[in-house]
């Protein structure tokens, strides 16, 4: 065991070093060169590296808060404001969408496919499933309140 820690101790490389140095050689210019070139390539490598530094702390999203003391009728008069603001993002959304199915059919149409029946197809899917989950909603407003959906002015009868 004394052997393996004579032949790997520090000062002993040292020494090998400073021998393989001393020595002649015509290389020995040239691999000094490459050596110190891989090494700095390696390096500079490891600090191109995005590891540096922390993590960024995480993003905080803070919610809108309420007073606790509103009435009744600014509670509702706030979730009205938000349904009308919820259903004018979901017919903007639903416009992109009829723009995006509309250049599809024009592509269609154009490379000689029969796009209507798709269209068709598309369209009363869709009714379907939105009429389901209208009908779900409504059911479970019923099971939750034991009343039928409200029908008030700006609500939307589908959407209990």
């Amino acid at each position: 065991m004394k052997g393996f820690f004579r032949n790997v101790s520090p000062r002993r490389a040292v020494l090998d070093l400073w021998q393989v140095m001393g020595a002649p050689s015509e290389f020995r210019a040239r691999a000094l060169i490459l050596a110190a070139l891989v090494t700095g390539g390696i390096f500079y490598l490891m600090t191109q590296q995005e590891g540096r530094g922390l993590p960024k702390p995480p993003t905080i999203i803070y919610f809108e808060s309420w007073r606790a003391d509103r009435s009744d009728a600014e509670i509702l008069k706030g979730n009205i404001e938000a349904q009308k603001k919820a259903d004018a993002e979901e017919a903007a959304e639903e416009q992109r969408q009829e723009d995006i199915r509309k250049m599809y059919k024009a592509v269609g149409a154009a490379t000689g496919i029969d796009t209507q029946k798709m269209y068709d197809d598309g369209t009363k899917e869709r009714a379907a499933e939105k009429k389901a989950e209208s009908e779900k909603n409504a059911a479970l407003y019923r099971q939750i309140t034991g009343k039928p959906v409200p029908t008030a002015p700006g609500l939307d009868t589908h959407k209990p």
